[in-house]
């Protein structure tokens, strides 16, 4: 199969491609990346349009944004497109926007703007240096000036240096610009569902019928009030309340770039054919973007997260239980509250599921905060304690950037002397924080030092 999907690739026909992708593929922000098995691997072997990551069992395939948007036009010729819009599939939505947003874009002052709705209507332009992006602001500025729109696009500086053009100017741009306006209506059709006009009821078919409801009868003399029998109003005063009062569900994470609260939920998993129950950390969305651009900021603070489609325009971002153990004793607090304030209630089956995952949860430090950023604890024979991340080497290198970023707020002047103690080995797949620089950080905030006290 795999072998006849690249065949088809080859030869300009990317529609199973897309069959493909909606089975096996992964949402990840901006690539195409597709789950493939290590005895499949050496069918990409050799391959110019795809990057294979043998460790993380993926291949990411270079982007052909020409190809992509003629596969969403054929799916949308055959009707097959507004059929998967209807079923709200994320990775077709997910598709189609990445089609769309490769396509979408325009030259301004002799560089190409690309647009995205991933945070409302935006241009931006990356460059390695502040320097160049504050040189094509200017350059930018300039050039729309003389097309009558006094605004200036905002330099942003994070992971990249990027210049941002947002949707004011955008829009003013496209009442003179005629391509400015045609990128615009591509990437908004394409990143929009088209679904039926008019929504299909559906009836079950063991649905009982409604009765019918008798004409209310008027009448000259009121109607007396019907006694209540003494039995019946004691049989509804003894009746005891069920109702328990509701568990805090909320927990709050501390990310690098700022707090984010999420629910707790309990759930089950299926392991080895059994039905486990466990807990996650889940917060909902309406629009796919904001839930990707919430489990992007989940990732770069350590956490892994999936997003779910909940269909209709619902989305979900979920923490595993196994990441949610990976948190400091002080986070894990509200779970273990939650869960404990779970194994009062009367409802039965939810008690002993409580009591479950209460039983199998650890809430020993697993993990420390930096910043924001959590990085696991791994104890090394004759090096101490050290903490770890290991991961996609682009993530790595996102996530220690941003960590040396923090370190140099906490740190100030001794940073420098303390920053040859962030490393990266294998091919830069693992981060690491040695023991002396941890040490130092538990003087610093005493969060760590209880957190390197705790039993692991």
């Amino acid at each position: 199969m795999i072998r006849l999907v690249l065949e088809h690739l080859d030869a300009g026909y990317p529609l199973p491609l897309v069959a493909y992708y909606l089975g096996d593929g992964v949402v990840e922000r901006g690539i195409l990346m597709i789950a493939v098995s290590r005895k499949r691997m050496h069918l990409f072997e050799g391959r110019g349009d795809v990057d294979v990551n043998a460790k993380r069992e993926a291949v990411v395939l270079r982007l052909a944004p020409e190809l992509y948007a003629r596969a969403v036009a054929e799916l949308y010729l055959s009707g097959v497109g507004v059929l998967f819009d209807v079923l709200h599939s994320h990775k077709w939505l997910a598709f189609k926007r990445l089609a769309a947003q490769n396509l979408a874009g325009f030259q301004l002052a002799g560089r190409y703007v690309k647009l995205s709705l991933a945070m409302g209507l935006q241009g931006r332009v990356s460059f390695r240096t502040r320097e160049e992006a504050e040189r094509y602001a200017e350059a930018a500025r300039r050039e729309l000036e003389k097309l009558g729109i006094y605004a200036a696009p905002k330099v942003t500086s994070d992971i990249n240096h990027q210049v941002v053009f947002n949707e004011k100017t955008l829009r003013r741009l496209a009442k003179v610009d005629e391509a400015v306006k045609l990128a615009i209506e591509r990437l908004e059709i394409l990143s929009t569902p088209r679904t039926a006009a008019k929504p299909i009821i559906a009836t079950r078919l063991d649905a009982k019928p409604e009765r019918p409801v008798k004409p209310k009868i008027e009448t000259k003399h009121k109607e007396l009030p019907k006694p209540v029998e003494p039995k019946a109003a004691a049989k509804r005063e003894e009746r005891p309340k069920t109702t328990a009062p509701k568990a805090a569900d909320k927990i709050a994470f501390q990310l690098a770039d700022g707090p984010a609260a999420m629910r707790l939920k309990l759930t089950y998993v299926m392991k080895g054919g059994k039905k486990m129950p466990t807990v996650n950390a889940v917060a909902r969305f309406s629009v796919l973007e904001e839930a990707e651009e919430f489990r992007r900021r989940l990732k770069l603070s350590g956490i892994n997260a999936s997003v779910i489609s909940k269909g209709a325009s619902r989305f979900e971002v979920a923490v595993p239980k196994d990441e949610l153990e990976k948190l400091t004793p002080k986070e894990k607090e509200a779970i273990k509250q939650y869960l404990e304030h779970l194994t009062q209630t009367r409802d039965e089956e939810k008690r002993k599921t409580a009591e479950e995952v209460l039983r199998r949860f650890d809430f020993g430090a697993k993990a420390v905060n930096i910043g924001g950023i959590r990085l696991g604890l791994v104890h090394k024979k004759g090096k101490g304690v050290r903490a770890e991340k290991y991961g996609d080497p682009q993530l790595i290198t996102e996530i220690k950037t941003a960590l040396e970023r923090k370190l140099r707020e906490i740190l100030g002047d001794e940073y420098e002397q303390w920053k040859d103690h962030i490393k990266t080995t294998e091919g830069g797949r693992r981060l690491i924080i040695t023991h002396q620089l941890l040490q130092r950080l538990a003087q610093r905030d005493p969060n760590t030092a209880k957190t390197l006290n705790e039993k692991t």
